[in-house]
């Protein structure tokens, strides 16, 4: 058979042999698809791109509102904190104030005087802190007769000090699962000293023994609830001849120590 030089026939289509043909179709395949990638992967890479920055965009501002959050909550714990050691402080001041009516000997009335002035180094840490007291005048239980009957004054002193140790415990629990572990700890440096508040109590009482807790209960879930639940015992309702309002001191004192909590 005679063959025909396809190569010189200018009027017939190109055709390529099976093998270059599957070749072609391969090349052309990978061409294709690799154009395809490519522009997917433009494409992919813009979408993750506006992806990302809408994510860093949502983090951040989920991350301000937090703090902010934070911030809010924080000025709302200071300011019950500031609150409780303002009651506190008007407490002693009124206990100092009507000495003789409690009987109260020199070493009694030099001890209560320590203890005011650390409810006053309370109060003042809880105002830098940007705490701000929801009142200044205060109701007792029994009223005058508080400070006039010793039975009466030394039982609200156990009432405010036992108060105090379930709010602070709500206090630790609180600032510690919002990842403030240093507040938390202020918590604890608090705790400690009004706990020792509790104990100076009852020596005065005679009560036996001095210290009688194992472990301090918990009575308050969060400190949130804290002025409510100081209210219902009747520390925030004042009214006429119920009305006792805080006189600030100044808090330096002979022979105490540990006068502030160190950095927050």
């Amino acid at each position: 058979m005679e063959k025909k030089d396809l190569s010189q026939d200018y009027t017939r289509p190109l055709e390529l042999s099976s093998d270059e043909s599957t070749s072609f179709d391969s090349s052309r395949r990978r061409l294709l698809q690799g154009a395809v990638a490519a522009t997917a992967g433009l494409s992919l890479a813009g979408v993750a791109g506006v992806s990302l920055a809408s994510a860093l965009s949502n983090t951040t501002s989920v991350n301000h509102t937090q703090s902010q959050a934070t911030a809010g909550q924080l000025k709302l714990f200071f300011s019950i904190l500031a609150t409780g050691e303002a009651l506190a402080q008007t407490f002693y001041s009124n206990a100092l104030a009507h000495a003789r009516d409690l009987r109260l000997s020199h070493e009694v009335f030099t001890t209560l005087g320590a203890i005011r002035a650390e409810e006053q180094l309370h109060f003042r840490l809880a105002l830098s802190e940007g705490g701000t007291p929801a009142t200044t005048h205060f109701s007792f239980p029994h009223g005058a007769a508080t400070f006039r009957n010793p039975s009466l004054f030394l039982q609200t002193q156990q009432q405010i000090e036992e108060l105090t140790s379930g709010a602070l415990l709500a206090w630790i629990n609180d600032t510690a699962s919002m990842g403030l572990s240093r507040v938390a700890q202020l918590g604890g440096q608090l705790m400690q000293v009004e706990g020792g508040h509790r104990v100076l109590g009852r020596v005065l009482m005679g009560a036996d023994p001095f210290a009688d807790w194992g472990f301090a209960p918990v009575v308050v879930e969060h400190f949130s609830d804290v002025p409510n639940v100081v209210k219902a015992a009747g520390f925030l309702s004042p009214r006429s001849g119920n009305d006792f309002e805080l006189r600030q001191i100044d808090p330096r004192f002979p022979g105490l120590i540990n006068t502030t909590p160190g950095k927050l």
